[in-house]
């Protein structure tokens, strides 16, 4: 075997090295950032009833999970926690009572054992 033939397939195989560890970084990082989780429980909606007060969350599991949901103020501070669900997959509609409440500005917090989920809603009596 000459050194010609050696330097070819040297090439050859470096080259070909390359384009999979480069393959395989991309895919990685695709997989890392752009794919969502697929055991998160996805809140689709929130609305607000009134008379009495009260929320209304659609959501969706895709595995039997145990709920948290909280009410917080516009500056994220603590105000109300509801007791711990256990929910089965699927979707779901979950009404959750407001404590007596100002005009404002809140947020809604679902959480799992994985995930934590904050969405904002505006209080008008």
């Amino acid at each position: 075997m000459d050194l010609t033939t050696l330097r070819t397939a040297l090439l050859i195989t470096l080259s070909i090295l390359l384009v999979v560890v480069l393959w395989q970084r991309f895919r990685r990082k695709v997989l890392a950032n752009d794919l969502p989780a697929p055991l998160h429980a996805e809140l689709r909606s929130l609305e607000v009833a009134y008379h009495p007060q009260r929320l209304f969350a659609e959501l969706h599991l895709p595995d039997a999970q145990v709920l948290r949901t909280a009410l917080s103020d516009d500056r994220h501070q603590p105000l109300h926690q509801w007791p711990d669900e256990s929910a089965p997959s699927g979707n779901r509609r979950v009404e959750r009572a407001l404590p007596e409440l100002a005009d404002g500005t809140y947020h809604f917090e679902l959480s799992t054992g994985t995930q934590r989920t904050v969405r904002r809603f505006r209080l008008q009596t």
